[in-house]
């Protein structure tokens, strides 16, 4: 994911572009701990 591509988009959109990234890396993370798996 490239944060700094967001920077481009209208405002409303980042705000929804950031929330995807948020519950995506949190996934991520739980996926990681419960399961040892990096699934980025």
């Amino acid at each position: 994911w490239d944060l700094q591509a967001a920077d481009q988009l209208p405002q409303s959109l980042r705000v929804f572009y950031a929330a995807v990234y948020n519950t995506t890396h949190q996934i991520s993370y739980t996926v990681l701990k419960r399961h040892g798996r990096d699934i980025t």
